[in-house]
């Protein structure tokens, strides 16, 4: 903020006394501020001298001073507004470590297309339909992209639809560790459409990245974040 200082009186007597110039409150140049800008106590010493030692035949206009008033308000409520954003922020790391630990053991839903074999991983999913559907059908493509298992679900209404795979192919075959793309379609009699689905990992561990965001480590080796995280629930066999 700066300060228009006060133009000298009749017979260039200065109208800031000694001691505020000593200071090093004379003028913008002298003034040991980065940019300029006056803290609360400088303001206020500068506006007191400006008003005790203005000249008396030209006085401070009124809008001149509500304007270096509302100037001063300004730049004091944002410097709060930004220690109380800061608080906020501070609060809601916390309140987001307490809750990403205890997701730990959980099972949480995510949107995806890759079911994990092998290693007690989880092939199990959810899906919606948006209308009734005549047909629908799961189908398990290996990371090759070769189609190794396909089932049908049935009829379905509109809704949510849970979904697993048994981990084996069509032949009966236990399918190899790895990942496995799923694509469900649903089939209306008149159209197909192929819907979207939200797999599920279980939370093994937690970790905190920068800044405090939490990083939940699943099985199989994905890393997710809260925002990553649509549905949380009971993990299989869980007492």
């Amino acid at each position: 903020m700066n300060i228009n200082t006060p133009a000298p009186l009749a017979g260039g007597e200065s109208p800031v006394p000694e001691a505020l110039l000593a200071s090093g409150l004379s003028g913008p140049a002298e003034v040991p501020l980065k940019q300029n800008e006056l803290g609360q106590d400088e303001f206020l010493k500068l506006m007191l001298t400006q008003i005790e030692h203005q000249d008396p035949l030209k006085p401070m206009e009124n809008g001149e001073f509500i304007g270096q008033m509302a100037q001063f308000s300004t730049v004091s409520g944002i410097e709060g507004m930004q220690a109380s954003l800061d608080t906020m922020a501070a609060s809601f790391g916390q309140q987001q470590t307490l809750q990403a630990a205890e997701l730990v053991g959980a099972e949480v839903l995510v949107e995806g297309d890759t079911l994990l074999a092998g290693d007690g991983a989880s092939q199990r999913g959810r899906f919606e339909l948006d209308a009734p559907a005549t047909a629908v059908s799961l189908s398990v493509h290996a990371p090759n992209g070769e189609l190794i298992a396909r089932r049908a679900l049935g009829s379905l209404p509109e809704g949510r639809h849970d979904f697993s795979w048994d981990g084996t192919d069509d032949d009966g075959d236990t399918a190899p560790p790895g990942g496995y793309r799923v694509t469900l379609t649903a089939d209306n009699g008149t159209q197909q459409q192929t819907l979207t689905s939200h797999v599920a990992r279980r939370v093994e561990s937690v970790e905190f990245g920068a800044g405090g965001t939490a990083l939940l480590n699943a099985r199989g080796g994905d890393t997710l974040t809260l925002a990553d995280v649509r549905e949380i629930r009971e993990a299989p066999g869980t007492p």
